[in-house]
């Protein structure tokens, strides 16, 4: 999780620059801990892996197990490229002094937004035994969950970024030079 709060960029990239100065920006994605590179020598090694196998039964002459052994591989690949696709997943987090904008982007590239107007917004976290907890952003009129790419540490800490982020909003310090002793 990357938390921003310093500057108006991100704000600008998703077309909400004209919405006010953002007062606290959160992109969330979800933790993969292999990169591309990585994933190329896992597969490398699985390739290798199935080679050796494929061509032991081969001299054996345990023809079925070749065609096991290369649908494993199939999957496996199948599997890993379906996981490190939805590492293009995310969700951008910015609080404005009109609103909470949440833009969600698919791992297909698909987005939405939902604006919840910054009046009365108020940060739920929801604690269930033996579950990740569950961090919701609510207004007057509707009610988004967030952050499920979160584990369960990260989802705590969000949740206290953005509550301390809407105290800041709601009670502003005004630095007056007149009353400076």
């Amino acid at each position: 999780m990357r938390i921003r709060c310093e500057d108006n960029v991100m704000a600008e990239a998703l077309g909400m620059a004209g919405q006010g100065r953002p007062i606290f920006q959160a992109v969330l994605t979800p933790h993969r801990s292999m990169s591309r590179r990585g994933m190329f020598v896992v597969f490398g090694v699985m390739a290798t892996g199935s080679l050796l196998v494929t061509s032991l039964m081969w001299r054996l002459g345990a023809m079925p197990v070749i065609g096991f052994n290369g649908a494993d591989l199939i999957l496996a690949v199948t599997l890993y490229g379906m996981n490190m696709r939805g590492a293009k997943a995310s969700e951008v987090i910015v609080l404005t002094d009109e609103a909470l904008t949440i833009t969600r982007t698919t791992p297909g590239g698909r987005r939405s937004e939902v604006r919840l107007e910054a009046g009365w917004l108020r940060v739920d976290v929801e604690e269930q035994a033996g579950t990740n907890p569950i961090v919701s952003v609510a207004n007057r009129e509707a009610r988004q969950i967030v952050g499920m790419a979160l584990g369960d540490a990260e989802r705590r800490d969000f949740a206290d970024a953005l509550k301390a982020a809407i105290h800041r909003m709601r009670s502003p310090r005004f630095d007056n030079p007149q009353t400076r002793g």
